[in-house]
């Protein structure tokens, strides 16, 4: 008598896990694309405390992120980002208020993008990202 599977048994154990990778590789996306979206949370707060000092020492906000890197350096660091694009509006009279936006450019959520504004208020463009 010969030991060893059957092709039965072997389709079987292949079947079972291409259902469980199917399963699981949703959750493993989501997974990731709330990390990078975490990501650029930390550094839209990190581009409104730069603009924070910016504002107490200029009395108005600026959209050069140049002049923010002199207080916080990593802000130099957003700009060569691959996952996000990162631009600074400011707006008003005499720049005294700004938003911050971040636009995702890879991954399921490419294109969507969230923004922070002077006051820290943080919206989504969009109700079905995982952020």
């Amino acid at each position: 008598m010969k030991k060893g599977f059957t092709l039965i048994e072997l389709i079987t154990v292949v079947i079972i896990i291409a259902i469980m990778a199917a399963l699981a590789l949703p959750q493993y996306t989501r997974f990731m694309e709330r990390g990078h979206g975490s990501t650029a949370k930390n550094a839209l707060n990190m581009i409104r405390k730069a603009e924070a000092t910016y504002f107490t020492l200029e009395s108005r906000y600026t959209d050069n992120t140049t002049a923010l890197a002199v207080e916080v350096p990593e802000i130099l660091r957003l700009s060569t980002s691959p996952e996000w694009n990162y631009t600074i509006g400011s707006m008003g009279n005499n720049n005294e208020t700004f938003t911050a936006a971040a636009k995702r450019l890879k991954g399921v959520y490419a294109g969507e993008y969230m923004n922070i504004t002077n006051d820290g208020n943080l919206t989504y463009n969009s109700t079905a990202i995982p952020w």
